[in-house]
């Protein structure tokens, strides 16, 4: 659960108070021993306690605020470690002495502490809305019909009017448009232009067109395009780009354990990792680490490595002898500075050694970084690399343990094997490339529609094994059948007709005295059964599978009736009304009783309604009618409908209505109960998420807006206006992968005949590498002078390097100089190498010679070069942004030469290059093009 921040904030600092009421506490504790020594020789029992008193200030104090206090404690602990091994106090008592009397003064005379920040994690909700955007009304329809397959809200448009006042007044997740509206050719690109100028990159933009000709995708990059498909569009590559665009898919939150003996160093980092968004066990006793293992299994182990009774090295050991946690990273935390001990203990089995004190920001980052690590790594074993799917073995595992909860908890649970009809045919007919997209697109279906709950494995070849807790065969089957009947109307491109492909599915309920694997045979007799009478249908297996568990039912005490949830019995049978309403009533809800559909409409509209029991077959306006009516005004109240008929073709057809349940009559008192019970404990559930969806969308905009602000600032931190130089003209453009990135470009004048040229790549993505970029650019700009670039280049490195080794980060970087009276350009390439001189007539020059990355050095001989570029050369400088498109330019930039020509102006050959990456689509990383041209009559006027 995510930590308020408020909330946490303040817990901080109780925390805090609690801390520095323990410093006085260890003030009178040196004090003692102090007195003590004075007295007389120091005891070993003395010695080793105020060892431990330092060492412990050493790694909590800065935690709390208090550095000095961590700072001394760390010098008297480094200090008593020999006089300890040599069991000699007295003859080191007289250095000793300062240092005790250093530490307890800066005790006593500790200043407040800043409050610490504690990082929150972001939030994450799933973007539905789409807008299309077509040249005609057909094409349109049939798009939005396959998007709305896989679970998408679309709106439909044909004119660039009609488009641009919709966003207006609601703009939405994604925009797919046609480069040509009602308007006319190339309608829709004039509409993505006006629409990228007044929101940028906000509004993610893709293009379809007829035709993949290369000015019409440049025109479509320049309009704001992250995307271009041609007819026919393969719905299944579009439907990725858009899952990518609005991240469809939220993590399971991390689950961290950690383990420390003392309880207020383990809550502060508890704190700090929840209010990051992760789960968080703590306990102080190493031998409770077992049995919270076994309960449940973290993502990672947070161990202290001084703790007595079991030390963190050899809780490692016996957490690393059992077969399962081997894949659970240990991270230990220690104050131990000491680099040979913590080899040492990472020996043991540890994954990684954080130093007390850290930093809480540091810690949740570091946390997150190995975790997600170790997640990608489990990923790859437990995963079908086609589908993203479960594999065959771990499905069985998972399915087994499924199996043996429901048995313990006595809980219903489905089994459903899905096997897509004639996909030998489909393989053989038209290629194992369409038969792997039929497979992706069922994966794709099947994790978008059901729930976080249940769990889908790939079982074999065509088939899928899924497995629903908590769900009846029944429920299982109104799902599989809705999924079935989706999945039938997808598309699946191809060369020529569109390929539709159908499913069969078997279903079998668990109950006493079955296994995992008879389940399956259960299941797999229904999919046989489906298979011959003609597939493309869902069966479930025999019925003779053991009696439904039983759930009792208490009803409600009379003195909370007002409290009570309130049912609406709508029922044209007058006695059937009043039996419900007595059993209902008996059960302790609040009822309220009408006999045709008008009345119920009209007093739903009332609202206060919890739960509407509604007949199906009533007179005037029919129970599937007034449930359509009740679904216009909003997903309350729930629905639960009734009906005489023993058809399941009208209980699903309910469900597809909106219904979130259904009685069949003769009503039995105990089912409706428990029918009443489960739909109310699930109307709860949906309106906590209802409230919870309407926090995180708060906190979505606020993120964005700050996001979106970050952006704007940053791009006016780049050079606004093209600088004038008497015969060269320049071109510059920086395109951030995210909203913010960690390209940038810059130039100033030093010298009225000197231009200052810089290009930087920030490793990283996103806003850490806009605040390197930030603090890199600044640095640059301070240092570049009208000294030479080598110069320019030894003060910033000087000035970097302790801040890029503290965040273990590195930047590209190429600074140049160039010389306006004598057309000499000199330069030091720091690890960059993307960028090359074009000579008139198409001859190419690297710029040579070339070093390491800023941040890995501290004292890097950078050299530098110098050349001197005649009329008609260009300079040109790109970031790997451009690798995406045209890989093979990480090995020859040179490569670029073949898309160019003499002659063309600076801002010609940004234009050129920034239009590569529209053949893939949206970026994956930052792309920045600066090109300087001289003038080819320069020469002459000269």
């Amino acid at each position: 659960m995510k930590a308020n921040p408020n909330e946490a904030h303040s817990l901080f600092t109780d925390l805090q108070q609690q801390y520095l009421a323990q410093i006085e506490a260890k003030i009178r504790q040196i004090e003692a021993i102090w007195a003590r020594w004075q007295d007389g020789p120091l005891q070993p029992d003395d010695l080793y306690e105020l060892q431990r008193i330092a060492h412990n200030l050493a790694g909590s104090g800065a935690t709390f605020g208090l550095a000095a206090v961590s700072d001394a404690a760390r010098a008297l602990d480094a200090a008593l470690q020999p006089v300890i091994q040599r069991a000699d106090a007295n003859a080191a008592a007289a250095s000793l002495a300062s240092l005790v009397e250093h530490l307890l003064d800066v005790m006593r005379n500790r200043s407040t502490p800043a409050p610490q920040s504690l990082s929150r994690g972001q939030s994450a909700a799933a973007a539905t809305l789409i807008y299309l955007a077509g040249r005609n009304q057909d094409e349109t329809d049939e798009l939005a019909r396959q998007i709305a397959y896989f679970g998408y809200t679309t709106a439909q448009f044909l004119s660039s009017a009609e488009l641009l006042a919709a966003v207006a007044r609601q703009m939405p997740n994604v925009l797919i448009l046609d480069l040509d509206l009602q308007e006319g050719e190339q309608s829709g690109i004039a509409a993505a232009a006006l629409l990228y100028d007044r929101y940028g990159q906000a509004l993610p933009m893709f293009f379809t067109a007829s035709s993949s000709d290369f000015t019409l995708r440049l025109a479509a990059v320049r309009a704001g395009g992250r995307g271009y498909f041609t007819r026919p569009i393969d719905v299944g590559l579009l439907i990725d780009q858009i899952d990518q665009m609005t991240q469809r898919v939220i993590a399971e939150p991390y689950t961290v354990l950690i383990v420390d003996d003392s309880p207020l160093m383990a809550e502060v980092y508890a704190l700090a990792l929840r209010a990051a968004g992760m789960r968080v066990v703590t306990t102080t006793d190493p031998l409770e680490a077992p049995m919270l293992l076994a309960e449940q299994p973290p993502d990672l182990i947070l161990l202290d490595v001084y703790m007595p009774g079991c030390n963190g090295q050899e809780l490692a050991a016996v957490i690393r002898q059992q077969p399962e946690n081997h894949s659970i990273p240990i991270v230990f935390l220690s104050g131990e500075t000491d680099r040979s001990a913590q080899l040492a203990v990472l020996a043991q089995g540890g994954d990684d050694f954080l130093t007390k004190p850290i930093n809480l920001e540091h810690l949740v980052a570091a946390i997150s970084s190995r975790i997600q690590r170790a997640r990608a790594m489990r990923s790859l074993m437990v995963r079908d690399s086609l589908t993203g799917l479960f594999n065959h073995s771990v499905t069985q595992d998972l399915l087994i343990r499924e199996v043996a909860r429901a048995r313990r908890s006595n809980q219903p649970l489905s089994v459903v094997l899905i096997d897509i009809d004639h996909f030998k045919q489909v393989n053989d007919r038209y290629g194992h490339q369409s038969g792997d997209r039929v497979l992706k697109s069922l994966a794709r279906l099947l994790r978008q529609r059901l729930r976080a709950t249940d769990l889908i494995g790939r079982y074999g070849g065509e088939e899928f094994l899924i497995v629903m807790p908590e769900t009846r065969a029944a429920s299982a089957a109104m799902v599989i059948d809705s999924l079935r009947e989706r999945f039938a109307h997808i598309e699946h491109q191809r060369e020529g007709e569109p390929l539709r492909v159908t499913f069969s599915a078997g279903i079998a309920e668990w109950a006493q005295g079955i296994d995992a694997s008879g389940l399956v045979e259960k299941a797999d007799a229904a999919l046989y059964q489906a298979k011959r009478h003609g597939r493309n249908q869902v069966l479930i297996a025999d019925a003779q599978i053991g009696q439904p568990p039983q759930r009792r039912v208490l009803p409600l005490a009379s003195n909370r009736l007002h409290n009570a949830p309130v049912v609406l019995v709508v029922d044209d049978d007058p006695d059937v009304g009043r039996l419900l309403q007595l059993w209902l009533a008996d059960a302790g809800y609040r009822v309220e009783l009408t006999h045709n559909g008008f009345e119920a409409l009209q007093r739903i509209a009332q609202g206060g309604i919890d739960v509407a029991l509604i007949d199906i077959l009533m007179p005037e306006i029919s129970g599937i009618d007034v449930l359509d009516n009740v679904r216009q005004m909003g997903p309350e109240p729930a629905v639960i409908m009734t009906t005489a008929f023993g058809s399941e073709q009208i209980a699903v057809n309910a469900i597809r209505h909106g219904a979130d349940d259904y009685l069949r009559k003769p009503i039995d008192r105990q089912e409706l109960l428990v029918v009443i019970e489960r739909t109310l404990a699930n109307l709860r559930l949906r309106r906590e998420n209802a409230a919870l969806q309407r926090r995180l969308d708060e906190k979505r905009r606020e993120l964005e807006a700050e996001i979106k602000h970050a952006a704007q600032i940053q791009s006016e931190m780049l050079p606004q206006q093209m600088p004038r130089l008497p015969g060269y003209t320049i071109a510059a453009r920086c395109i951030p992968a995210r909203e913010v990135g960690g390209d940038f470009y810059d130039w100033h004048f030093p010298a009225p005949h000197l231009l200052n040229l810089t290009f930087g790549d920030v490793m990283g993505k996103g806003m850490s590498a806009a605040l390197l970029m930030t603090t890199t650019r600044a640095v640059i700009r301070s240092v570049a002078r009208d000294t030479s670039p080598e110069v320019n280049m030894r003060y910033a490195v000087n000035a970097l390097h302790a801040d890029l080794d503290r965040t273990n980060s590195f930047v590209t970087l190429c600074h140049l100089q160039l010389n306006l009276m004598t057309h000499t350009l000199a330069f030091v390439d720091a690890g960059h190498g993307l960028g090359f001189i074009r000579r008139h007539g198409g001859q190419c020059d690297r710029l040579e010679p070339r070093g390491a990355p800023l941040g890995i050095f501290s004292h890097e001989p950078y050299r530098q070069g110098e050349a001197v570029l005649n009329p008609g050369d260009a300079l040109i400088l790109f970031s790997d942004g451009l690798l995406d498109p045209w890989p093979a330019l990480a090995r020859e930039p040179l490569q670029i030469n073949d898309l160019l020509a003499d002659g063309m102006s600076a801002t010609a050959i940004v234009d050129r290059l920034l239009a590569l990456p529209a053949l893939l689509g949206p970026l994956t990383d930052d792309l920045t093009v600066v090109v300087l041209v001289r003038d080819g009559l320069s020469e002459d006027a000269a």
